[in-house]
């Protein structure tokens, strides 16, 4: 798994996106695996998504954005070792998936995934990527960026009961071909988070299916990059659950 210390950052957003909710993720999964600290993507990064604007805007904030800069780098990580055959969860903060080329909101300020995805395939590692976002949020930046693309297919899991979610997970990983499988990991539809509508257990059932059309289909490269997920009580063990369903070895 990928961290610094950074994204436990204080920088200006709304009250129920704090520190904490990552601290809450460290203190389960840091007995499990073991921390990789990644490199802050660089300006050069950061602009295969976004336009000078965005990145001069955040960069007003020098705290906000070493964090910024830090999470997308932690899914840049996450997306180089998975190209190496290595599942990685990445407990970044401030999360991305509602920061377009040219806006940002919901508490994201760099696209993190996109980001990620974007160099992989710029650099040639990857010629095709499925974003899976199973967040309760639409990930309206992620989907506004690749759109129109026919080399990244955005796959915004949107359904308020439990057996159609998961079904419509399937269906998303086997309705494209694609070298690489990116997690947009949100926990806010959690049956005791925002959304009502998760188990922990279904969290590892998503996590398997990734890890089973990953083999399938790319020889297993697949990461997750954290978006939401907002009561600390469970988010933890959501977390572990579906990086338990990807298979990452356990080191307990």
């Amino acid at each position: 798994m990928i961290y610094d210390e950074l994204y436990l950052t204080d920088y200006p957003t709304a009250s129920c996106e704090m520190p904490g909710r990552v601290a809450s993720i460290m203190n389960v999964l840091r007995g499990h695996y073991p921390v990789i600290v990644p490199r802050a993507a660089s300006e050069e990064d950061i602009l295969l998504v976004h336009t000078p604007y965005i990145l001069k805007s955040v960069a007003q904030d020098p705290g906000l954005y070493a964090a910024a800069a830090m999470a997308a780098g932690g899914a840049v990580l996450a997306g180089d070792l998975a190209c190496q055959g290595q599942p990685t969860f990445a407990a970044v903060r401030p999360p991305g998936h509602h920061a377009s080329p040219d806006s940002h909101w919901g508490f994201c300020f760099f696209n993190n995934v996109a980001i990620a995805v974007e160099k992989l395939i710029r650099s040639g590692a990857i010629s095709r990527a499925l974003i899976l976002d199973i967040d309760l949020h639409f990930g309206d930046g992620t989907d506004n960026f690749f759109s129109g693309r026919k080399d990244v297919v955005v796959a915004n899991i949107q359904d308020n009961h439990r057996e159609a979610f998961l079904k419509n997970v399937d269906l998303a990983l086997g309705s494209s071909e694609y070298d690489l499988i990116a997690i947009s990991a949100g926990f806010d539809r959690h049956e005791k988070d925002w959304g009502g509508t998760l188990s922990t257990e279904n969290y590892f059932t998503i996590g398997r299916s990734v890890r089973d059309h990953a083999l399938a289909a790319c020889d297993g490269r697949c990461f997750a990059v954290l978006e939401g997920g907002y009561n600390t009580d469970v988010l933890g063990e959501n977390a572990l659950s579906l990086c338990k369903g990807m298979d990452l070895a356990d080191q307990a």
